[in-house]
């Protein structure tokens, strides 16, 4: 097992997002990712615990994960050490009145939490400014081609983005979707001139809530992070600045 770390911030940091198509004035706090990896659980363990040691750990932790893994590979749903069930679904609905089994979509994972792990969040309070935002939210990639949702798409294909606030509108030279190449930590350029547009030609449809897009045959595989800048406010409304989402993950295209 890979001795994997992250520097923890100590405080939890959410946006306020507002819903600025809402006939009502409503509002909703959005946690940011603070994520721990296992050589951070291992360290909190040593913390508590001095017998063992920490390649004892690791290797335990590796067993784990490969036995989970053979479980779940066998269709079984898995109980996570009492922190919730890990279970496996179809991962999209099937175009069909009468399906086979043949018509049966590729499985996807999926997570219940259970009451301990619940209740361990309930007494976590926001430490940090809380930071009003109307960025563009881009919360899940779909790849058409495979019939798939994760970060994993396909040149020369279609893919799907859902979300909130994702109407592209404004100056073309500065607005649109966009892959950054970047480094295996998720790092990219911040010169826009270093990206790759996909195009509006290649926009199939464009609104608030859904980005369907073809990705150019012409687009180098590799890591990217996928990034909508849109000036769009409201009705025929445009903005007079730029706003940029950026998808919380890396986009790996092949």
């Amino acid at each position: 097992m890979n001795d994997k770390t992250n520097k923890l911030s100590d405080t939890v940091n959410v946006t306020m997002h507002t819903l600025t198509l809402s006939d009502k004035a409503v509002s909703y706090a959005k946690v940011k990712r603070n994520t721990a990896f296992i050589g951070n659980i291992v360290s909190k363990v040593l913390e508590h615990n001095k017998v063992l040691d920490r390649e004892t750990l690791l290797y335990s932790a590796g067993l784990f994960r490969n036995a989970i893994l053979e479980l779940l590979k066998s269709g079984k749903a898995v109980d996570l050490l009492e922190m919730g069930v890990l279970y496996i679904k179809p991962s999209s609905s099937m175009d069909s009145l009468n399906p086979s089994i043949n018509d049966v979509p590729d499985m996807t994972l999926s997570f219940t939490p259970s009451d301990l792990a619940l209740e361990a969040v309930k007494g976590v309070t926001v430490g940090a400014d809380i930071t009003a935002t109307n960025e563009p939210d881009l919360e899940s990639l779909y790849n058409i081609h495979t019939k798939k949702e994760g970060c994993e798409l396909s040149i020369g294909h279609s893919a799907r983005i859902t979300g909130k606030r994702l109407k592209i509108a404004g100056e073309e030279t500065e607005t649109g979707l966009y892959l950054a190449s970047c480094s295996d930590d998720g790092t990219y350029d911040s010169d826009i001139s270093t990206w790759t547009a996909i195009g509006m030609e290649n926009i199939v449809d464009n609104t608030n809530s859904k980005i369907l897009f073809n990705i150019p045959s012409t687009v180098v595989s590799g890591i990217y992070r996928l990034i909508l800048r849109t000036a769009y406010g409201s009705g025929t409304r445009i903005n007079k600045t730029v706003r940029t989402g950026v998808y919380a993950e890396k986009v790996m295209l092949a």
